[in-house]
């Protein structure tokens, strides 16, 4: 991958350095110089991308200046910022790096030797890198990034265990792939996030930290914040974790405490009887609920392209609704026949906690039908937009 000197031109060019920069005057001129000097002293042809990220005071012009190709992104995020960038690249491989000067845009071999190996992911990871003693975050900051890290690690299975390291190198078609849905800071984990579900060749390599070039400059990074919208996005990925397992623990736990009264006799009473079957009939409906969820949000996931996965090619053909109507009517109809029963028994003679035992499960029943019903159509619309696409 080695060629001649560095040249910023409209050639094919085998790298695409991208830096990622809102309001940082006083650091980009460097960042842009480091990423030339790498370019130059690794004879790689390619060339230096600045996205200029809706930033409100000379970072264009110094970067421009300084030998860089600026791209203009008006709408704030980093996700947005990052999605701007891939689709001006021109390289065959493409580095993310940050404007803010804590990373060293002149030492980007362990990410570019991954990619040469023939990775299609290279994320760095500052925690098996050398830190500088100035660069060392907040002890609550650090624990946050681990936890999420390991979180990820754990939901996906990727080989990342720094899942928001700013330093990351891609293939320029797993680049555009990859280009984040995410407006904010939360984009650097779905990128791995789809990465990973795409069975995408994923690796890391250790890079070092150091304090910003502009220490007086805040950061854009709200821990509280930006920390809440990474743990969302990522149960949001991975429905099976958000929806299905939680919702099939309270289906079985729901049924087995509604069918728990069954052992004792309804003419006799005791200690489980009607009132405690609302309790399963809530936690059967819940979990029959969480388990119906599972399955749209991984069809709109899927449909939206955030995962891949077969339930919409499983879908494919089937005629949803159609299933979904006739289970759920046939739920409806049982729940309405044991309801009606019911009532006419209402001023016979039959036990008290009988009628109502049968009225609970009737109803129990009529509400999933329903719930099926609705689903169906729900489903086949996503279905419907996976063919389209």
């Amino acid at each position: 991958m080695a060629g001649s000197a560095f040249r910023d031109t409209s050639q094919a060019l085998d790298l695409t350095i991208l830096i990622l920069c809102r309001d940082e005057e006083n650091s980009v001129a460097g960042c842009v110089g480091e990423a030339r000097g790498f370019l130059a002293r690794t004879a790689i042809p390619g060339e230096v991308v600045v996205v200029d990220n809706a930033s409100g005071d000379r970072s264009a012009e110094r970067a421009r200046a300084a030998g860089a190709r600026v791209v203009a992104e008006p709408r704030a995020g980093y996700g947005n910022a990052i999605a701007a960038g891939v689709r001006a690249a021109r390289g065959r491989f493409v580095i993310l790096g940050d404007g803010d000067g804590e990373h060293d845009l002149d030492a980007l071999e362990p990410l570019w030797e991954k990619l040469g190996e023939g990775f299609e992911v290279v994320i760095g990871n500052r925690f098996a890198g050398p830190r500088a003693a100035d660069a060392a975050p907040a002890a609550l900051r650090r624990f946050g990034n681990l936890a999420l890290s390991q979180l990820g690690k754990w939901l996906f299975g990727a080989p990342v265990g720094d899942f928001h390291c700013g330093l990351r190198g891609f293939e320029g078609a797993a680049a555009r792939v990859l280009a984040p849905r995410s407006p904010g800071m939360e984009a650097a984990s779905e990128m791995i996030a789809r990465a990973a579900g795409r069975n995408m060749r994923i690796a890391e390599a250790p890079v070092a930290s150091r304090r910003a070039a502009d220490p007086a400059r805040s950061s854009h990074l709200r821990p509280w914040r930006d920390g809440w919208r990474h743990l969302r996005l990522l149960l949001m990925l991975c429905p099976r974790w958000l929806f299905l397992r939680p919702g099939l623990a309270l289906l079985a736990a729901g049924l087995a405490v509604a069918a728990a009264p069954a052992v004792f006799p309804a003419e006799r009473g005791g200690p489980l009887g009607g009132y405690t079957m609302l309790f399963g009939s809530a936690g059967t409906i819940c979990g029959a609920q969480l388990i119906g969820l599972h399955y749209l949000a991984q069809a709109y996931c899927e449909s939206a392209g955030l995962v891949e996965g077969r339930l919409l090619a499983l879908l494919r053909g089937r005629r949803v609704v159609e299933t979904g109507v006739s289970c759920g009517l046939a739920l409806v109809l049982a729940g309405a026949a044991g309801t009606v029963w019911s009532l006419a028994e209402w001023a016979g003679e039959s036990a008290l906690e009988l009628r109502l035992r049968i009225f609970i499960g009737a109803v129990t029943l009529a509400v999933l039908g329903v719930q099926a019903i609705f689903s169906g159509f729900l489903l086949s619309l996503f279905a419907i937009q996976a063919e389209r696409r």
